[in-house]
């Protein structure tokens, strides 16, 4: 029995650690992505007519990759609020077991400080995955627009639009809450390893 509680908790941390690994990863890759698809794009509305096609299947492979490592963040964040969930509940059960009143003390602090760290880093992480999906959704239907009419005429008239030109700026403020989640993630992460990774 005693065993079993020593390691319980300490199990509790790494896996909620390992899913936040899990979810930093991909949300570098998608950040990484974000430049791939914009380029791509970019390419794809100033291909020549003779290369419309291969420009096309290029950006439609890097709007499926995004849309990959989107769902791949998804499910990182669906474990990590479980497992987040299931340590705190049970540290805050545990701590108030505790019968001497200075280690129950530090233990409700220590566990409330986790607990704010993990608010901050799902706020963060709710900003970036809005705007994400907002991006998502613009890349997309770019994709299915051009991919409908794709001739000259149907690139230019995709060109021309404001949701065209603003994809690099979108992408760009997009990346910039995916590398706050992250760091909100890495400082989460800090606090819950016995090492800073």
């Amino acid at each position: 029995m005693l065993v079993s509680c020593a390691t319980s908790a300490p199990d509790r941390s790494a896996r909620t650690a390992k899913t936040l690994d899990s979810l930093e990863q991909d949300s570098t890759k998608a950040r990484l992505q974000i430049d791939a698809v914009v380029s791509s794009l970019d390419a794809l509305l100033n291909a020549p007519s003779d290369h419309l096609r291969a420009a096309y299947d290029k950006y439609a492979a890097d709007v499926k990759q995004m849309k990959d490592y989107a769902s791949a963040i998804h499910d990182d964040d669906a474990d990590l609020q479980k497992n987040s969930d299931a340590y705190l509940r049970q540290w805050q059960k545990d701590a108030s077991s505790v019968s001497n009143p200075e280690l129950r003390a530090i233990a409700e602090q220590r566990r409330n400080e986790i607990a704010d760290k993990y608010r901050t880093m799902s706020s963060a992480h709710s900003a970036a995955s809005l705007s994400f999906s907002s991006f998502l959704r613009d890349i997309e239907d770019i994709r299915k627009v051009i991919g409908n009419d794709l001739t000259p005429t149907g690139q230019a008239g995709v060109k021309n639009t404001t949701l065209a030109q603003s994809v690099k700026d979108e992408g760009a403020q997009v990346a910039q809450s995916l590398q706050s989640a992250e760091q909100a993630v890495a400082d989460f992460r800090a606090q819950i390893t016995p090492t800073a990774q």
